[in-house]
């Protein structure tokens, strides 16, 4: 009888070890993973925001006076205001990014498959940004560029809400929980100004967030 109280006492102190080896485990692994994606998401938003510049077409003044240089960047405006307006979108955006993944305290598949999808969107980012320099006086270039950026703030804000009720978040804050709605109000508006206005006016409602956006960080409190 004594043997076996030893032997009960033995094997539920080795089950307390294996169960305390895999939550390290685990745990370990979750870190790793956390490591991982953040690193992945880092690099997109790098690429894209570098892949920007290259929408904005170089002058080509073969055959003609060095005079006409001017006039060649002066046809370029409407290419260098979608440059200035996507890279504002994509540092909101990755500040967002930033702040919320600094909040999580693991992650589970869902968020690195809603990720992956997100991080889909923000480097398909450069195409629609060409569209609009290129074709700015045309809707459907403008409502193209327009969903897109709708479409990644809506799958970040079912990121947020996920990891809020799945228990993923360490320490809840208004970056971690206020899902994100000025961006793709904005946006959303100017589909229709696009379609039944102009063009034009949709661009000057993008206009505000150059304003709105980037300042909003810099005049925040620590």
């Amino acid at each position: 009888m004594v043997l076996d109280i030893h032997e009960l006492h033995s094997t539920a102190s080795t089950l307390r070890a294996m169960e305390d080896a895999r939550e390290v485990s685990e745990s370990y692994s979750s870190e790793f993973d956390y490591d991982r994606t953040v690193a992945l998401s880092d690099g997109v938003f790098a690429i894209a925001l570098t892949l920007l510049v290259l929408t904005i077409s170089f002058p080509d003044l073969r055959g003609g006076a060095h005079a006409r240089l001017g006039d060649e960047l002066a046809d370029r405006l409407s290419q260098l205001f979608s440059y200035a307006l996507s890279f504002a979108v994509l540092s909101l955006l990755w500040l967002r990014h930033h702040a919320f993944f600094r909040g999580l305290a693991r992650i589970d598949g869902r968020i690195a498959v809603l990720n992956l999808l997100y991080l889909a969107l923000v480097a398909f980012l450069p195409y629609p940004t060409r569209l609009v320099g290129e074709y700015g006086d045309q809707a459907v270039a403008v409502t193209t560029y327009a969903a897109t950026i709708t479409a990644v703030v809506l799958v970040a804000n079912v990121v947020r809400l996920h990891a809020s009720r799945a228990g993923l978040v360490r320490s809840p804050s208004p970056d971690t929980r206020k899902p994100q709605l000025v961006v793709p109000a904005v946006f959303l508006i100017s589909i229709p100004l696009a379609l039944l206005v102009s063009p034009s006016a949709a661009k000057w409602c993008w206009a505000v967030l150059l304003l709105i956006g980037p300042s909003r960080h810099l005049l925040r409190r620590p």
